[in-house]
């Protein structure tokens, strides 16, 4: 059985072809069902995001064979696949296991490290599951897929660096204070990005936020979003004393907050330190402030700065983790091939104990007039005898099968031991001629 893997993805093709491909969750049994047909391909998942589509299945075809049977289902669903050809990629046996590998450890995603994908991948594979569409080699392809990824993720920090403005403001601040339990966040502004800042401050710790806007209905609807307080725009600085954390974030075309308001909120806070985001463009925050004592002000440049560093950290994790995936690719696929054993292993024995068998009827006759056995012996001649005989002339013969299937070399069994392959649903192995 050969597994196989046709899919496109953010790298090869843009939205408008992903989401030509795209299966909704409410189509995914049918199409599922129809992709699984238990004869071209026996095991499969389909896995759907906004930035992939992926049919990953098992067949006994080689190769193009296998191939041509997840495009020709594709064919059946999507008219005009054929147009959209030069966006797909496929993969197959060794390739399929890397490239499933690289996307549950996320190093194939459009924002590397990102942790969603892993949930994405499990979905999608619990969802075949729950259809009865996998089988073994599925079953042990996702299982390692977790493996490596969680690997991935303990041996590296591939996760572990902000690589986005908002995230990068709680990297800042974790800098500053110790620790973000208990900090007090004021939102100056209600913009869409001050807004996922906030989200991600008040995710790490921080226990309350006020919120300041000039529509004061959305600074009272953003504040009960996070269980926080709304303050009128023009009342914003007499508030400036209880914030440990302000994010700026308004259409104003000036600075609407100077070094006289932080330093008389110093004087108030007693000095505790005061970390301002400003990520208003222009600029909101005076960059003089800056020079107060325990004022610590960074604007939408210095977020960008510490994004594109930890990105440079990433891509060095990431090698990493592709050294990870590469080793854990070449025990799957010798594991996989040793797999591939088993049923040559069962007809080359069950070839052999038929034909101790037929020997020993043969020479039934003699044995009685010799006296014959008692049913004790003779059952003993068959179930201990013949089977240690049969262990010992069988074993390099076995060896020399399993040798064989970790190197791939299905032909090479079929020729050294006379033996039969049948292509269907169901790999079968019988032996053509005696071994």
């Amino acid at each position: 059985m050969k597994f196989v893997l046709v899919g496109l993805n953010h790298h090869t093709a843009p939205i408008a072809v992903r989401e030509r491909f795209a299966f909704s969750k409410h189509y995914l049994p049918e199409a599922l069902n129809l992709f699984v047909d238990g004869q071209n391909i026996c095991e499969g998942m389909i896995l759907s995001t906004c930035n992939r589509v992926e049919l990953l299945g098992v067949t006994p075809y080689e190769g193009t064979q296998g191939i041509a049977c997840v495009k020709n289902f594709l064919k059946a669903i999507h008219q005009k696949c054929d147009s959209y050809d030069e966006h797909l990629y496929y993969y197959t046996d060794q390739d399929v296991v890397r490239h499933v590998f690289r996307v549950a450890s996320s190093l194939d995603s459009m924002i590397i490290g990102e942790p969603q994908i892993l949930g994405q991948v499990k979905d999608a594979y619990a969802t075949a599951q729950s259809l009865n569409k996998t089988g073994t080699l599925i079953n042990k392809l996702m299982h390692k897929a977790f493996s490596v990824a969680k690997r991935v993720r303990t041996e590296t920090k591939i996760g572990a660096n902000a690589i986005s403005v908002s995230y990068a403001a709680v990297e800042l601040a974790r800098r500053i204070f110790t620790s973000l339990e208990g900090q007090t966040v004021m939102l100056v502004g209600a913009g869409e990005m001050a807004e996922l800042a906030a989200t991600h401050l008040m995710s790490a710790g921080a226990s309350h936020i006020v919120v300041a806007s000039r529509s004061f209905d959305k600074a009272v609807q953003l504040a009960t979003k996070f269980n926080g307080s709304a303050v009128i725009f023009d009342r914003f600085r007499e508030r400036l004393p209880e914030a440990d954390i302000l994010i700026f974030a308004t259409a104003a075309p000036h600075f609407v907050v100077r070094v006289a308001d932080v330093a008389a909120a110093m004087e108030r806070r007693r000095h505790r330190p005061m970390f301002i985001i400003d990520i208003s463009v222009p600029r909101n925050v005076d960059p003089s402030i800056n020079d107060l004592e325990q004022v610590f002000v960074y604007d939408v440049d210095d977020l960008q700065a510490v994004v594109e560093s930890n990105l440079r950290e990433r891509k060095q994790e990431a090698e990493r983790a592709s050294r990870i995936v590469e080793e854990e690719v070449a025990a799957f696929v010798a594991e996989w091939r040793s797999m591939a054993a088993a049923p040559f292993i069962a007809a080359l024995n069950a070839h052999l104990v038929e034909m101790a068998q037929a020997e020993y009827e043969r020479h039934r006759k003699r044995i009685d007039r010799l006296g014959g056995m008692s049913p004790e012996v003779e059952r003993y001649v068959r179930e201990v005898i013949i089977t240690s005989i049969l262990r010992k002339f069988a074993h390099p013969l076995i060896e020399n099968i399993r040798e064989a299937a970790a190197q791939g070399e299905q032909s090479r069994l079929c020729e050294t031991f006379g033996l039969e392959v049948r292509v269907g649903a169901q790999q079968q192995v019988r032996l053509a001629r005696s071994a």
